[in-house]
């Protein structure tokens, strides 16, 4: 009994000809996510007539990649595994050709997972401008031209790029590196294939440097607050809660 089973990815739209080697390594790296296992999936051949890369996979390793990608057909794989497979689903649409055509998982002549191209998205959006604001920590100032390029770090960690503001600010902003900051100035947005909304550029026009505070101060002097609230606070909430819905 042979102790491996081969499982192929059929690719359309393309021949290990002309598939440009990374568009290939994207697709690969996309149903690996699907199967759940990139240590036991052994590239041995890519076959031709589409392209179809075929993995030598461990019996036991197989038989797990196989219920995975089952599950994923069903609909109930985890985000990350349903998220490979919409990014197969829409570099299909792009890449192939025919777009009745899937790409296919297989085990021998059994499918096993079947993708199909997704349909075209008109849900995209781009360009959108109105009034934006962004917290962070300027790491970048600089540039010839009469706008200067800002670089900032967000809240979360982000590097983000495509602002700029006029010399006369970006000398003040200079001196406020690393310092939490929060920039005003009008915004230009698109929104993803996934409905995420993305600042794309935005035209610094004010700054208010933010006071950087350890939260349990922050929390200590919410607590040092006189409030005195009514006796019937309760009621009142509930009543404005109510009027609201």
């Amino acid at each position: 009994m042979a102790d491996f089973e081969e499982l192929s990815f059929v690719i359309p739209g393309y021949t290990p000809e002309t598939i440009p080697l990374d568009r290939l390594l994207e697709y690969l790296q996309q149903m690996a996510q699907v199967l759940g296992d990139t240590q036991n999936l052994h590239l041995i051949e890519i076959r031709k007539s589409s392209v179809a890369p075929v993995f030598r996979v461990p019996k036991a390793a197989a038989l797990a990649a196989k219920e995975r990608a089952n599950r994923v057909q069903r609909g109930d794989g985890t985000k990350k595994q349903v998220d490979a497979f919409n990014r197969i689903s829409k570099m299909l649409r792009r890449d192939s050709r025919d777009a009745g055509k899937p790409a296919l998982l297989r085990s021998g002549d059994r499918v096993l997972l079947k993708i199909p191209a997704a349909p075209q998205d008109t849900g995209v959006l781009s360009g959108i401008r109105q009034p934006s604001t962004v917290d962070g920590q300027l790491i970048r100032v600089g540039g010839t031209a009469d706008d200067a390029a800002l670089q900032i770090q967000d809240l979360e960690g982000r590097i983000m790029s495509g602002f700029t503001a006029k010399r006369s600010l970006a000398k003040e902003l200079a001196k406020l590196m690393w310092e939490p900051v929060r920039l005003s100035g009008d915004g230009q947005w698109c929104r993803t294939e996934e409905g995420n909304w993305l600042l794309e550029r935005m035209q610094v026009h004010s700054y208010e440097l933010l006071e950087d505070e350890d939260l349990s101060v922050v929390l200590e002097r919410l607590r040092s607050v006189d409030v005195r609230w009514p006796a019937d606070v309760h009621k009142r909430l509930r009543q404005e809660r109510d009027e609201s819905l």
